[in-house]
């Protein structure tokens, strides 16, 4: 089936790979939903929509309500057709997924990577792609992993995994050398944002800005209704813009930056230097007087109990955010902004300071039509984003013969 996908696509156009991606997002679609949002022309869509059908890359769904004439016959994406490999290398865990392209999970193969040096997570990655390829039930079209840290997308370089120590790593190179099958590198919170674009909360927006507050800040952009990379896939790494010059070191080793001010990691130094400072906690028994122990979690229980200092300090990293934000508000004015990771949990504690700042600091030209939400999981949105990707590459690579 992969070869006559391969052949079979060598010999259509950019108008087929379009087709073929909306009905992938948005099935089960009909032909004039399809029409309206290509552009196509209905003739045009209903040309493509039956070379489709005949190569067995969509399938027919089920009939849909009616808005006025005949009932539209429903299209969706062959669910058997293939899958793809996708690998999200975690904090302390590295996990495998056979999805399909209705975002089924087929296969599941979670590992341990804590306490593992650089060159055995490498091997541990090349041993869950070939047990992931040898256990799907279907053929494997693409392997997509999933990292934390910057990449450079084209060249499949991971240019920096922070939780792993992987600088430069050539890991679309290393992929297709050992498995041979195409591979593509990108940024967790990329793939976030183009999940939670496509299939999560945002409807109908034109323009999103996301922020993953966790141990760093990233950041995702859509303009147009697609993900902004920048000329060097560098777009998007807000935690590195300026807040306060005479504010603390980042670990990018500049001073002042927004994920050295308003990150999990800015808070548990916060807190952790003013309970050396003398201030009063409840922290301190939590963690029995070992302030290496500090999380955020324990912050959140601390808040959650009523503990001023915690409270106080969620505050503080709560205005750095608002600051934050209110720059992007005014640089992009987006329509969207969800705010996502960590920090979520502790919600009831900034999202008013934040609200406020935003609205104080940014015109009211952008913050009036801004809407600002809070993304709870993100897990699920990030293998549906980072599958959505590898499957547009392939659509638009492998099966046009443009690879």
């Amino acid at each position: 089936m992969e070869n006559v996908m391969a052949n079979s696509f060598k010999l259509g156009s950019s108008n087929d790979a379009l087709t073929l991606n909306v009905i992938r997002r948005q099935g089960p679609v009909s032909r004039v939903e399809i029409s309206k949002m290509t552009g196509l022309t209905p003739p045009t869509v209903t040309n493509i929509t039956t070379k489709l059908l005949e190569l067995g890359l969509i399938a027919e769904d089920r009939i849909g309500e009616s808005s006025g004439g005949r009932r539209p016959l429903l299209l969706k994406i062959n669910s058997l057709l293939a899958t793809v490999i996708i690998v999200y290398i975690r904090s302390e865990r590295m996990i495998g997924y056979v999805i399909d392209p209705e975002f089924q999970i087929q296969l599941e193969d979670s590992r341990s990577i804590k306490g593992k040096k650089e060159d055995e997570i490498l091997k541990m990655l090349l041993d869950i792609i070939s047990d992931c390829r040898k256990g799907a039930g279907v053929p494997v079209l693409a392997v997509g992993v999933v990292v934390r840290g910057p990449v450079r997308r084209k060249d499949g370089i991971a240019v920096f995994v922070p939780n792993i120590g992987w600088r430069n790593t050539p890991l679309k190179g290393i992929i297709e050398e050992h498995i041979g099958l195409p591979a593509f590198i990108e940024n967790d919170v990329k793939a976030l944002s183009n999940g939670e674009y496509y299939y999560g909360s945002v409807k109908d927006a034109k323009s999103m800005i996301l922020l993953k507050v966790s141990h760093g800040i990233g950041g995702g952009i859509i303009f147009n209704g697609s993900l902004y990379r920048g000329v060097n896939d560098s777009a998007g790494e807000v935690g590195h813009t300026t807040i306060d010059i005479a504010g603390p070191i980042c670990s990018c080793g500049n001073y002042g930056c927004l994920e050295a001010l308003a990150s999990e990691n800015a808070l548990v130094d916060a807190v952790a230097k003013a309970i050396k400072e003398g201030q009063s906690s409840i922290i301190y028994d939590m963690v029995k007087g070992d302030l290496k122990e500090l999380t955020p979690e324990v912050i959140y229980e601390a808040a959650d109990a009523g503990d001023e200092l915690a409270i106080r300090m969620l505050g503080q990293v709560a205005r750095y955010l608002g600051i934050g934000i209110a720059n992007l508000v005014n640089t992009f004015n987006p329509e969207i902004l969800i705010i996502g990771g960590g920090i979520v949990r502790g919600r009831q504690y900034i999202e008013d300071i934040v609200r406020q700042i935003v609205e104080d600091r940014s015109f009211e030209s952008s913050s009036n039509v801004l809407e600002i939400s809070f993304l709870t999981t993100t897990t699920e949105n990030t293998l549906k984003g980072a599958a959505d990707i590898v499957f547009a590459e392939i659509t638009e690579s492998i099966w046009l013969g443009q690879r």
